[in-house]
């Protein structure tokens, strides 16, 4: 299959929608990942304009990663089952994700293990301080990013 590069990132940006509204129904699973948020307080205080930027950067990061994906399904020649290898390539995109969530603090100017104002809670590796079903929420999210991104992308 040929790189096509507007259809990626119209895959990437379908992926992270599904991928968004799944993660918004966290809270009622026991989870407080708010994705946009970290991302935002990152740049900008806690607030209405931190979170809405945070919502602009995780959909551009969504297609800037579809980007890759595509890349790969290009430079492997792969025809057929991009939703799945879409989903494969984002069980191991969550596996990294997880990873970073631990490395956070380090990265983030607002983000704290004890907290204070101004201050975010560090989701700690894999998400695990967020909640138990953390870890492999983040794991099966990107394989949903990843299997809508892919059928997109195939369509």
């Amino acid at each position: 299959m040929d790189f096509a590069f507007d259809q990626a990132l119209l895959a990437g940006l379908a992926g992270t929608a599904v991928m968004t509204v799944v993660l918004m129904m966290g809270p009622a699973m026991g989870m407080r990942m708010d994705m946009p948020t970290m991302l935002g307080t990152m740049m900008l205080p806690p607030g209405a304009a931190a979170r809405l930027l945070g919502f602009v950067l995780h959909f551009a990061f969504g297609a800037a990663f579809f980007l890759a994906y595509a890349a790969i399904f290009a430079a492997a020649d792969l025809e057929g089952g991009l939703a799945g290898w879409g989903a494969l390539f984002g069980l191991g995109h969550g596996f990294l994700a997880g990873m970073a969530m631990g490395m956070m603090p380090a990265l983030h100017p607002r983000m704290a293990t004890a907290g204070g104002p101004n201050t975010i809670p560090a989701p700690g590796l894999f998400g695990a301080r967020v909640g138990p079903m953390a870890p492999l929420a983040i794991l099966l999210l990107h394989v949903v990013y990843g299997a809508v991104g892919g059928a997109v992308y195939a369509a």
